[in-house]
């Protein structure tokens, strides 16, 4: 489970990162990613996913998953639907 207060990121007490500017960085301050419009970038532009208005769908692959199930698993905070599946795909469980 990942918290969001205010831009930083945390699980289990430990700050995990934060989000400046439309990227995810990592707790070493590291960019691992950034989103832009309904997608989602790794660090070196490639597309990870893109979201609809139900779905986010998945970069090479017919893979997709409804938004409110894959953003479960980040709790807090205000963030709109890009930002909070960004970080639930860019840091993980």
């Amino acid at each position: 489970m990942i918290k969001v207060e205010e831009q930083d990121l945390w699980r289990e007490g430990i700050k995990i990162g934060y989000i400046a500017n439309g990227h995810i960085f990592n707790h070493l301050g590291i960019k691992l990613g950034y989103f832009s419009g309904n997608a989602i970038y790794d660090v070196r532009g490639n597309r990870l996913a893109h979201l609809d208005e139900e779905f986010i769908y998945f970069a090479n692959s017919s893979r997709k998953i409804r938004i409110e199930d894959y953003q479960q698993d980040v709790i807090g905070g205000y963030l709109p639907n890009v930002e909070r599946t960004a970080v639930r795909l860019l840091l993980g469980d």
